[in-house]
């Protein structure tokens, strides 16, 4: 995986981030400026009445991003264009407090963008403080104490040749989304000598968030430089918790499943959730080649230093071999799972999910969700939200208008909701004046 061994510039990350601008970095930000200067929060969009709470959508229109926001999701049809904020598309949305979006875009090997959103007082979306740049990129990401923490690792340091780093960006929406950035060493979280590369942003408890730990053999070519390779760990699993400062507060092992994270390329996608009582469940895909796991599921109890013994739920008994991708909790002990589902209509690229199970990781339950389109067209999901029992999640398909499907939870039945005149959604939330 050549995106392991991207080396980025060591003059970038100094510990604490007491950095030293570059040339190219002082055009690039020269460059936000002018591209905030020259967005108004005024939109020029119509007035309408509106509620304290409305939900937010991201699509994709023509060549055009746009933002809307929309009082009701379960019905009716709209349009995001001459209605919704046009903005440069984001690849992911967080929301770090619930009147705040924050977009991020990826940008392969370049640094990654992000904006901040919010609820205005007519209804429509509005930008909310600077637009922001995220010097290091970031593979990984998630809200931490109303924040945007994001995650990169494969950092090389003149200073110390034999250890790889990761960097972290805390976007602070309430301090005009100011980025603060840290970078220190993931090598030998485990204890094994190996690097581990982050995945994942939950929290736990008020103090503290979990991350897994994806790990590999450290090795050096013949430049002095330091390559990744494939752990000689493949049936062990490590997450990490981690304090407000970074201070690393424990590490959980366990040897009943392999490591704990989704894969798209060189993004590290979260494969941990916690179930809205404090206990944070720990799902493997299987996704080391090398394995003699089965995809699986373990807990880490709320509050707990180690991971329940006598809890294990095995996947792959449900699934046969098919991989997930993506994790969303649902509701309660409810979890939604991204399946790649391969079908008579070939994938062009890297698959992608096409299909949703449901599970209840305390019943031990595995459902295939019914109501969403067929996944022999491969429909694309965007980012979800969940509340009530429910999952609202965007679907895109070739030659149709995408739209909001609502999946029960008590049922396993999707039902279609918003049609949006659009080619694709990317995204759903929801926001607060």
């Amino acid at each position: 995986d050549t995106s392991l061994r991207e080396i980025i510039n060591p003059l970038t990350y100094i510990e604490k981030m007491n950095f030293k601008l570059t040339k190219s970095s002082m055009l690039a930000w020269t460059a936000i400026g002018v591209l905030a200067a020259s967005c108004s929060d005024d939109n020029n969009l119509p007035d309408r009445d509106s509620n304290d709470v409305e939900f937010f959508v991201a699509a994709n229109s023509g060549n055009g991003s746009y933002l809307l926001a929309v009082p009701d999701v379960t019905t009716g049809e709209t349009s995001v264009v001459g209605q919704g904020l046009e903005t440069e598309p984001y690849t992911a949305w967080v929301f770090p407090n619930p009147s705040t979006g924050i977009g991020l875009r990826y940008q392969q090997g370049d640094p990654g963008l992000g904006i901040g959103v919010t609820l205005g007082p007519t209804g429509n979306i509005i930008r909310k403080g600077s637009d922001f740049q995220i010097i290091s990129r970031f593979t990984t990401y998630g809200p931490f104490q109303n924040q945007v923490l994001t995650i990169v690792g494969s950092v090389q340091s003149q200073d110390n040749p034999n250890a790889l780093f990761s960097t972290f960006n805390f976007i602070n929406p309430e301090n005009n989304n100011s980025v603060r950035t840290v970078t220190k060493s993931t090598t030998n979280l485990t204890g094994n000598g190996e690097y581990g590369t982050l995945s994942g942003v939950v929290p736990f408890g008020s103090q503290e968030f979990l991350t897994a730990i994806v790990p590999s053999k450290l090795a050096q070519n013949a430049s002095g430089q330091l390559t990744t390779s494939a752990t000689a760990y493949p049936d062990s699993v490590w997450i990490a918790a981690l304090d407000a400062d970074l201070n690393v507060k424990r590490i959980y092992r366990d040897d009943r499943l392999g490591y704990a994270s989704g894969r798209f390329r060189s993004q590290y996608y979260s494969s941990i959730a916690e179930d809205g009582k404090g206990n944070v469940y720990v799902f493997s895909p299987a996704n080391d080649a090398n394995t003699t796991k089965p995809a699986g599921v373990i807990r880490i109890r709320s509050g707990q230093s180690t991971f329940d013994p006598d809890y294990f739920y095995n996947l792959r008994d449900q699934a046969a071999n098919l991989l997930f991708q993506r994790v969303f909790h649902v509701h309660d002990d409810w979890f939604a799972l991204a399946y790649v589902r391969p079908g008579s209509t070939a994938q062009t690229g890297p698959a992608q999910p096409n299909a949703l199970a449901l599970v209840n990781v305390v019943t031990k339950s595995f459902q295939w969700v019914d109501g969403l389109p067929d996944f022999n067209g491969n429909p694309r999901f965007g980012l979800p939200i969940s509340e009530g029992g429910k999952l609202y999640i965007p679907v895109s398909e070739t030659n149709q208008k995408p739209a909001i499907y609502i999946v029960d939870a008590a049922t396993a039945q999707a039902s279609k909701g918003l049609i949006v005149n659009a080619d694709e959604i990317t995204a759903i939330g929801k926001l607060a004046k």
